[in-house]
């Protein structure tokens, strides 16, 4: 066998022996096809290093088994200075071999993509998909479970107690945002009169709703019931709407919204009525109070109670029946009422109407003429007071007896004791004297 001509490392010169693919002095691999197996002929017989034999490049390859050793290190080194080989000879060789590139980093030797956390993220990713589903689901059960519990609570049942509270269907007091009571109502029959109207409070109602109310529009509606009477001979207006409050238990007030009939009453008519106040929540009818009359006018309080006590509300009357003498005919004071009306008004704040009948009979042979506005007072302590009203409109015939007539006066009503004063006419004739009647009402 031939011998195989010497090789020397193209970074450092230092001699390689045949064999062996890395310097022993810095690591350069001597195969510089290493790495490249796409390179490599398909000719088995062809030198994978093109200026070595043949011989000497198999020798160079590795062994099946053999194990790669590591690159060599990345530092700069300085070769030392040839010592086996001539200079020359060395240099000759070093300027005539390719350039040595370091073999690229075998595949296996790359660090590899930790797949464990590729599984991981994507298993990650589903749970999370899986947990959005599940909270879908949850939000979507949760809403329609919602409304059905609100469904049942608003069905429950509202009913009454005794004392007119409304409770819910296990008992316990609420009130709903749209309650449905149980109708109540309670017997009244109080009887009063406002601006000369007999008024009859028949009962009191408390409900939802009245089928006969469209205008109503609370959760909770209390109706007032009357009966109603205008006695006199005239059109009264009642206006329900400014007159009449319901006084709640904090001392709020509550005016109506609907009544049956409007505030004007005819002459002589009888008619049934009914008032609707709107309420927010069920009252115990004790706690409530109706309220008659504007601030203006002498108000009545009337307590929805079945033994609601109004008489210091009702007209009261005497009958002194007692007898004078006023411009030469004979006068009887008949009667006496107080009322806090008269002549389809109501009284004043603080005042009342005393209203006196009289009866006159004339023996004389000429008509009297009264004339109450200039001819007639009634005092009340310091206070003289003219008549508001009277019917003695015509002439008291001469030679007639009987001719009655009522004469109306506004009174305080802290008064209880009153004198009637026929004003002396000296210019008629005959002339009069004064005349004086005294009462107590």
């Amino acid at each position: 066998m031939s011998q195989m001509p010497p090789r020397f490392c193209s970074q450092c010169g230092t001699s390689v022996p045949a064999g062996q693919r890395f310097c022993s002095n810095c690591g350069t691999t001597m195969d510089v096809d290493f790495g490249k197996p796409t390179s490599a002929s398909s000719d088995p017989n062809r030198s994978p290093f093109p200026d070595i034999p043949t011989q000497l490049a198999a020798d160079s390859m590795p062994k099946q088994g053999e194990a790669v050793p590591p690159p060599p290190p990345s530092q700069s080194f300085t070769p030392p200075a040839y010592t086996n080989y001539p200079t020359e000879a060395a240099q000759s060789y070093a300027q005539s071999a390719p350039a040595m590139q370091p073999a690229p980093v075998p595949t296996y030797a790359k660090p590899q993509k930790d797949s464990s956390k590729s599984v991981l993220g994507q298993i990650g990713c589903g749970v999370m998909v899986v947990i959005l589903l599940v909270l879908a689901v949850c939000g979507v059960s949760g809403y329609f479970a919602y409304r059905y519990v609100s469904g049942l609570a608003n069905n429950i049942p509202t009913v009454t107690t005794g004392n007119g509270n409304s409770v819910t269907g296990n008992g316990a007091p609420g009130n709903s945002a749209t309650p449905t009571i149980v109708p109540t109502s309670q017997k009244m029959n109080v009887a009063l009169t406002y601006s000369s109207v007999a008024i009859t409070i028949s009962n009191i109602q408390e409900a939802s709703s009245f089928t006969d109310d469209a205008n109503a529009n609370s959760p909770v509606l209390l109706r007032v019931n009357t009966s109603e009477r205008n006695p006199t001979n005239t059109t009264i207006y009642l206006f329900y709407g400014d007159n009449f409050r319901l006084l709640m238990p904090d001392g709020t007030s509550v005016a109506p919204t609907s009544e049956q009939n409007s505030g004007s009453i005819d002459q002589a008519v009888n008619r049934q009525n009914w008032l609707d106040f709107p309420l927010t929540t069920k009252v115990d009818f004790s706690k409530l109070t109706l309220r008659i009359g504007a601030p203006t006018e002498a108000q009545m309080s009337i307590p929805l109670t079945a033994t609601a006590d109004v008489s210091k509300y009702q007209d009261k009357t005497i009958s002194p029946n007692s007898a004078f003498q006023y411009a030469g005919l004979n006068w009887t004071l008949t009667s006496v009422t107080s009322s806090l009306s008269a002549n389809g008004k109501q009284a004043t704040t603080g005042n009342r109407y005393i209203t006196v009948t009289l009866k006159a009979d004339n023996p004389t042979t000429s008509d009297f003429y009264l004339f109450p506005d200039t001819n007639v007072r009634l005092s009340a302590g310091s206070s003289v007071n003219p008549p508001t009203a009277y019917t003695f409109n015509s002439a008291i015939a001469a030679g007639t007896t009987g001719t009655v007539g009522t004469i109306t006066f506004l009174a305080p009503q802290s008064s209880s004791s009153f004198t009637l004063t026929m004003l002396a006419q000296p210019n008629a004739t005959p002339p009069a004297a004064q005349a004086t009647q005294t009462f107590q009402i």
